[in-house]
């Protein structure tokens, strides 16, 4: 009898662990889920925007990097942050510009900082893919 009580305390004492951590666990990804599909808004000037994926944008000035080997293009890598430069209402062609953010240094033929970007409004978007960034992390963590 000792022991089926000490097994009934042992499981009891467990219980309120897993719903605790449950609990704690919703907690943490709810925030997430949340922002990843709430609403956007309209990009305005100033915004950081994020890209979409990986994408071939077009330079403002083409002549500005041949010297490094571009054309008139770049690849913009998944999920880099990028600060609008010029109201998107003012071109009429329903394109963004923007630069990117935080980098010092390229690989050709990623984008190089301080480039002005001509973007398409699919290849921006004001919050970052959490969902996918999350996903590339653990696969990182498995494949290791």
């Amino acid at each position: 009898m000792d022991e089926d009580r000490e097994k009934d305390e042992s499981q009891t004492s467990r219980s309120p662990l897993v719903s605790i951590g449950l609990t704690v666990l919703v907690i943490l990804i709810l925030p997430i889920f949340l922002y990843s599909n709430g609403p956007g808004g309209p990009i305005k000037e100033g915004d950081v925007v994020f890209s979409t994926g990986q994408h071939r944008v077009h330079f403002l000035d083409p002549t500005q990097f041949q010297a490094a080997g571009y054309q008139s293009f770049c690849i913009l890598e998944p999920r880099e942050q990028l600060i609008v430069t010029q109201r998107p209402a003012a071109r009429t062609d329903g394109t963004l510009l923007a630069r990117p953010l935080g980098k010092t240094t390229h690989a050709f033929p990623v984008c190089p900082p301080h480039a002005d970007l001509i973007l398409q409004y699919h290849q921006a978007t004001l919050q970052m893919d959490t969902w996918s960034g999350l996903k590339d992390t653990f696969s990182r963590f498995i494949m290791e």
